[in-house]
C-alpha cells in the first residue's frame, strides 16, 4: 500500500535557526527555517509492499511511529554546536485509506485507484538552554493535523510462474497540501505550509516459496513557501524559501517462518539531490542525507487483516536530526 506519512523527525530539521553569513543577507540575521517537507515515507512500509488489493477492494491502514533523537548532525556528519543536549521525541498516528476502482478497465496494464492520508503529528523537543552559547532553544507548536496527501495509483497483478508470484508493482502520483498546523512564529509545525507534488513505485520479488525483496523508490518536489518559519525575526527582504528536490528509498527482505510470521530486515535510504533555497539563491551544503536500518516482522493475522512492526537507528546523517530509535507500528484492514 502506498506511501503513509511517517517520519515527522524530518520536520526536526526546522530547528536549524542559524546566524548565517550570506551575501545576499545580513552576516548576523537569522535566516528561516527550509528542510524537506514533513510526512516523507521513511521505513513506514516494508515487507511485501508490491501487494495491495482488487478492483472493488476498500482498504483503511492505522500507522503509530514513535521517534527519538538525540542529535543534530551538520553537512559533514559532526554534530552542531548550535544545540546543547538536543532531544526530540515524535508521536505520529496515521490513517490512510486506499480504494481500487470497480472497473475492469486497466492503464498500462494496472487497475486504477485512489490513495488519502491524514497525519496527526504531536512534537516534543527538549534543548538545554546556554551557557555554553549559542544554545539555541527551538519554538515548536507541538501538537496538530499534518498535511493531507492525495494520491491515485496503478495496480498490477502479480506475474505468476508455474502458477506462483514471483513478481508484483504499483506506482502512484501525489499531491500533498497545505493543510496541517501552521504558526510563522515558531521554528517547529507539524505542517509545511507548501505544496509538494512525487511519485512512487513498490516492487516485491518473490524468489521461491519463504523468501521476498521489497523496494519502494520515491521522488517529491516542493514549491515556495511564502510564509517561512522562524521563532526570531527574520533577516530584511526575506520572501519565501523552497526545499530541495529529494530521493529516497525503502528496502526490505524477508523469510517467512510460519504460514502467518515474517521476519527480516528494513531500511530506508534518504538523499537530497538540489539545494534549499531563500529568495531564489541556493543555501550552500544544505542537502540532506540519512540510512535507516534494522528488524522487524511481518503478521498475516487474517484474510483482511495484516500487521508490520519495524524498527530502526540511523547513520550516515547530514543537515539533519539523527535518530537513535524508530518503533513503527502498522495495521491494515480490507473491508
Amino acid at each position: 500500500m502506498r506511501r503513509p506519512v511517517r517520519n515527522w523527525a524530518i520536520a526536526a530539521s526546522k530547528l536549524l535557526v542559524a546566524l548565517v553569513a550570506s551575501a545576499q543577507f545580513d552576516a548576523h540575521a537569522v535566516l528561516p527555517t527550509v528542510t524537506l517537507p514533513t510526512g516523507l515515507d521513511l521505513g513506514s512500509t516494508s515487507f511485501l509492499d508490491g501487494f495491495g488489493g482488487n478492483p472493488g477492494d476498500l482498504a483503511v491502514q492505522s500507522y503509530f511511529a514513535v521517534t527519538h533523537a538525540n542529535a543534530y548532525k551538520t553537512s559533514n556528519g559532526s554534530n552542531s554546536p548550535l544545540f546543547n543536549n538536543p532531544q526530540l521525541n515524535v508521536q505520529t498516528l496515521v490513517e490512510q485509506v486506499l480504494y481500487e476502482l470497480p472497473t475492469a478497465t486497466t492503464i498500462f496494464g494496472g487497475h486504477p485507484g485512489i490513495d488519502v492520508i491524514l497525519p496527526l503529528v504531536n512534537l516534543s523537543p527538549s534543548f538545554t538552554p546556554p551557557p555554553p552559547y549559542p544554545g539555541v532553544t527551538p519554538t515548536t507548536s507541538h501538537a496538530g493535523l499534518g498535511d493531507m496527501s492525495l494520491g491515485v495509483l496503478l495496480q498490477w497483478d502479480p506475474v505468476m510462474v508455474d502458477g506462483h508470484p514471483v513478481f508484483v508493482s504499483r506506482a502512484e502520483v501525489y499531491g500533498a497540501f497545505p493543510t496541517g498546523r501552521y504558526d510563522p512564529s515558531v521554528d517547529l509545525n507539524p505542517g509545511n505550509h507548501f505544496w509538494g507534488i512525487g511519485i512512487t513505485a513498490s516492487f516485491t520479488f518473490l524468489l521461491g516459496p519463504s523468501f521476498e525483496i521489497s523496494l519502494r523508490p520515491h521522488y517529491q518536489y516542493s514549491f515556495k513557501n511564502n510564509e517561512p518559519a522562524s521563532g526570531a525575526p527574520l533577516a530584511p527582504g526575506i520572501e519565501d524559501t523552497q526545499a530541495g528536490q529529494v530521493f529516497y528509498t525503502n528496502f526490505a527482505a524477508s523469510y517467512r517462518l510460519t504460514d502467518k510470521l515474517r521476519l527480516g530486515i528494513n531500511g530506508y535510504y534518504l538523499r537530497q539531490i538540489t539545494e534549499n533555497r531563500i529568495n531564489g539563491a541556493s543555501v550552500p551544503e544544505s542537502r540532506e542525507q540519512v540510512l535507516g536500518i534494522g528488524p522487524g516482522l511481518y503478521y498475516d493475522v487474517r484474510k483482511s487483516d495484516k500487521f508490520w512492526l519495524n524498527t530502526y537507528t540511523e547513520t550516515l546523517v547530514r543537515n539533519r536530526f539523527r535518530n537513535s530509535a524508530v518503533v513503527n507500528l502498522r495495521w491494515i484492514h480490507l473491508f
